[in-house]
């Protein structure tokens, strides 16, 4: 730790560093709650509405525009207000996909709770630029998502081995059969299908309880208005006003900015929601050992982050994004070719260091991007920036969901197809931050060399 770095902690406001450390364990605990969504919930999901599955993209599109609707209102609200809201919508909707089996019911809910978990992403950005001393502040948004991902990579680990432990425990048959049955989910029907339906129904229940924690510590954040705006600032008026509102929100940068992000989105969301699906019924690897595999690739985006300090100061944040996405292209490539690695331990190993490599890589630089992203704005820009973004995530979703619902899923092959076109993407949009932001936002981080560079 540096000079400046040691300073800087000694010297952080008491509240900031407060509201700063409480949050650490509000997105904890989001971080348990993902573990579960990201993967048991999806396989629940695809037995009770398959409908929701197959058009996933597009439900992840509608939660993106309420999440963007959501996040508008830090700047009304605060962070205190915003935070209190999510956990009552996250628990309540998440636990009523347990107990109705009307699809349209299920898919709503899903959209409700998975719009509150979505935010629960979008605020720390937001906290961090306005209660981190800048001297730390990368490594601090490293911290933040290491947490979540200890947390997540460990009810990742949990749940699906809890899915099937309870499976077996209401059909009376041991562990070991349980989890062979689950990789085969398809040809399951009476009894174990109900008993294994109703094993993800208990994990869900008991997620959306422990959720209820994230409420009880954001009553004791202490926010005030100049933390998410200027204080005294008046809403633009006149025309001139609302344009120069308008340009300081959407510029060349910012453009140039989302059309990256919308670039990797459209590629990510073709074979990151359907990882579980991918290995459990395409190479019809076991529940329990599909779990562990998401787990260990959870677990390298774990190891990934402590990378972002190092890589932010020795290659500068562009080059750092674009190369942690470049290097994705051929992992994803073999990826697509899962069929062809054999099957048993062969095979869970293979791909399990696949989707480590992968994932790693892909989530080395993820808070630099975070990082970036808020800085590029001022501070009364950043709540309706990070609503921009959101819906660019959503026309990106809609697209991706269209794709996927009426092509490229309709058979099982789509699933190994969906690498080939997310290697492409990643290819492209690498060249293209390169292009368009190496020379001049390389160094924004680093004010020393920014300034330099300039120069």
């Amino acid at each position: 730790m540096t000079a400046q770095e040691k300073a800087a902690i000694k010297n952080w406001n008491p509240r900031y560093r407060r509201n700063v450390y409480l949050y650490l364990w509000i997105y904890g605990i989001l971080g348990a709650v993902t573990g579960i969504t990201n993967d048991a919930a999806l396989s629940y999901f695809d037995i009770v509405a398959p409908g929701l599955i197959s058009g996933l993209n597009i439900f992840n599109a509608i939660t993106a525009l309420l999440m963007s609707l959501m996040i508008v209102w830090v700047h009304e609200l605060g962070y205190r207000k915003i935070l209190l809201i999510l956990p009552p919508l996250t628990s309540i909707f998440l636990a009523l996909t347990t107990i109705t089996t009307n699809q349209i019911i299920i898919m709503f809910a899903y959209i409700i709770s998975w719009t509150a978990i979505g935010v629960y992403d979008l605020m720390y950005p937001l906290m961090w630029t306005s209660y981190v001393p800048k001297e730390i502040r990368t490594k601090m948004f490293t911290v933040v998502m290491v947490v979540n991902l200890v947390a997540q990579t460990i009810l990742t680990f949990i749940g699906g081995k809890a899915v099937v432990y309870f499976f077996s425990k209401m059909q009376g048959i041991s562990y070991d059969i349980a989890s062979n049955l689950s990789a085969h989910t398809a040809q399951l029907s009476g009894s174990y299908l109900a008993n294994y339906t109703n094993a993800f129904r208990i994990v869900l229940i008991l997620t959306a309880l422990v959720n209820v924690v994230a409420f009880v510590l954001a009553i004791f954040i202490k926010d005030e208005p100049k933390d998410y705006r200027t204080v005294g600032m008046k809403k633009p008026q006149t025309p001139e006003e609302k344009k120069k509102a308008f340009e300081a929100l959407i510029n060349k940068k910012t453009i140039m900015w989302i059309l990256y992000i919308a670039g990797i989105q459209l590629g990510a969301r073709l074979v990151v929601p359907y990882i579980p699906i991918y290995l459990n019924d395409y190479l019809h690897i076991p529940r329990g050992i599909t779990s562990t595999i998401n787990t260990f690739q959870t677990a390298a985006m774990f190891i990934g982050y402590f990378f972002a300090p190092f890589l932010a100061k020795k290659l500068g944040a562009i080059v750092s994004i674009a190369a942690g996405t470049l290097t994705c292209a051929p992992l994803m490539f073999l990826m697509a070719n899962g069929r062809h690695f054999g099957t048993g331990i062969t095979l869970f190993v293979i791909v399990g260091v696949l989707l480590f490599l992968r994932s790693g890589l892909a989530n080395a630089t993820m808070p630099i991007q975070q990082e970036v992203q808020m800085i590029i704005v001022d501070k009364d820009m950043r709540p309706a920036f990070t609503a921009v973004v959101q819906i660019a995530y959503a026309v990106i979703g809609i697209i991706d969901g269209l794709f996927t619902a009426f092509y490229l899923l309709k058979t099982p092959a789509g699933y190994a197809n969906a690498y080939y076109i997310a290697t492409a993407l990643y290819v492209v949009v690498s060249i293209l931050l390169i292009v368009m932001f190496a020379k001049q936002y390389n160094w924004i981080l680093d004010e020393k060399k920014s300034t330099s560079n300039e120069k």
